[in-house]
């Protein structure tokens, strides 16, 4: 009866929160942006379409509530160093599963930084010989709970920091995942409300949490003893953008080599590019993730592939990630991950 109640508290919370979220801020007015950074290469490569397949160490970015489905310790790093040396992103996590109580443990600590920049001032154009940085910093606790065999929930609690120059702004946020297994062939379904918290102040000035409520289901389109075919689809709604759409896939060949490959659409507002010509503030700030250019070929804005392979023997995994961000072009990520004997 208790996990019963439990469970129905869940639900209501996550499906609630969303109108919270949308009526907090309007488009673009969010801080703390790096928060919406995949962690891992794994995730990245199947466009962020994660969610209800949460099954590594990256659950805890994903979704806290599949922690439970993690079998082994695993440790994962990333390391991603963007264009034109702009910024350097990081991330650790950690995942201790304890199957006695049916629960899982982990911890993350990701962020963004700049590196020194040199000062400039309009009388000193070239420089005034001192320099100044900015980063952003999150340090996450997750704890996951099975109620039923199918079923489980996760929370993380999230330490938040933000530095620039002299000043630094703090706060705190929350996650909550919940991870469904129906049973019915291979069928997974899954949500989470993101980044739910206070608002953050910088400098006297106040700015809200960049809060997401996500919706996924994936499943098995093809699997034998050697071959597996995941299918996974999110759907994604920001207070601080219009809502996305993410489809991921990923192949396995015996668990041990991985082809990935994944695409993010949004702007739906309108359905051609005459639209924008008659009406340019439709666009404006939303970004766009058509199928097609203007001249017919492909777009590559929202699409991003990659693979890795595991070594059983050693516990350890190498991915690789590609994806297309617009103006700043194309960003090569890799991550390793270690599975505890």
């Amino acid at each position: 009866m208790k996990r019963n109640r439990l469970l129905s508290a869940v639900l209501a919370f996550v499906l609630i929160a969303p109108g919270f979220a949308y009526g907090q801020a309007k488009v673009g007015t969010t801080g703390a942006n790096f928060l919406k950074i995949g962690p891992t290469s794994r995730g990245v490569a199947m466009a962020d379409a994660f969610l209800p397949i949460a099954d590594d160490v990256s659950a805890l970015w994903y979704n806290p509530g599949g922690l439970v489905n993690i079998r082994q310790t695993q440790l994962a790093l990333t390391h991603v160093d963007y264009p034109a040396d702009l910024l350097t992103y990081d991330f650790l996590g950690y995942v201790q599963p304890l199957p006695a109580m049916g629960a899982a443990l982990g911890i993350q600590v990701f962020g963004l930084n700049s590196g020194e920049m040199d000062e400039t001032t309009p009388a000193r154009v070239f420089g005034t010989g001192r320099t100044f940085g900015a980063s952003d910093l999150a340090a996450g606790v997750t704890y996951a709970q099975r109620l039923t065999d199918k079923f489980s929930v996760g929370a993380t609690a999230k330490y938040l920091q933000e530095n620039l120059a002299d000043e630094t702004a703090f706060g705190w946020a929350v996650d909550v995942g919940t991870f469904y297994n129906t049973g019915w062939k291979s069928l997974r379904i899954a949500m989470l409300i993101s980044n739910f918290g206070p608002d953050m102040e910088f400098i006297s000035t106040p700015f809200p949490m960049p809060i997401m409520f996500k919706f996924g289901v994936a499943a098995d389109v093809m699997k034998s003893d050697r071959n597996r075919l995941t299918l996974a689809v999110e759907g994604l709604h920001p207070n601080d953008n219009v809502e996305e759409l993410h489809i991921g896939l990923e192949y396995a060949l015996n668990e041990m080599a991985f082809l990935r490959v994944g695409k993010k659409f949004n702007g739906f507002q309108r359905s051609s590019y005459e639209d924008f010509e008659d009406d340019p503030e439709a666009n404006d700030p939303f970004i766009e993730y058509p199928v097609l250019n203007e001249d017919g070929s492909i777009s590559m804005h929202g699409i991003s592939f990659g693979g890795g392979v595991l070594i059983p023997g050693l516990g350890l995994g190498v991915d690789y990630a590609y994806a297309q961000i617009g103006y700043l072009g194309n960003i090569h990520r890799f991550s390793l991950s270690y599975k505890f004997r």
